[in-house]
């Protein structure tokens, strides 16, 4: 598995010929997700925290997480909300 990465690094990105906006990354890598055996473990909490509503479109694998998004706005609030509770988690584990 990758290298451990922030919430900030992950960026939204509109992949050519596509009318939708794109985060793509290994989710298991993200800091506080490294004990996920699967991306579709990250995408249980995701929704199990309101992080991923049903209004996005979720299409990831074993290996990758995909979600697509309308609008650049829409993809960044994701990650603003990505962003609070793995701050969250973070915090829960220092407490741990």
């Amino acid at each position: 598995m990758a290298q451990t990465f922030k919430v900030e690094e992950l960026k939204a990105r509109k992949f050519e010929g596509d009318k939708q906006w794109t985060i793509t990354a290994d989710m298991r890598s993200l800091e506080t997700f490294e004990n996920c055996e699967s991306n579709y473990d990250v995408v249980e909490r995701l929704k199990a925290y309101k992080v991923l509503t049903p209004s996005i479109d979720e299409d990831s694998e074993y290996s990758q997480f995909f979600a697509y998004f309308k609008t650049k706005t829409q993809a960044e609030s994701f990650l603003k909300r990505l962003g609070k509770y793995v701050e969250l988690r973070k915090k829960l584990i220092e407490n741990l």
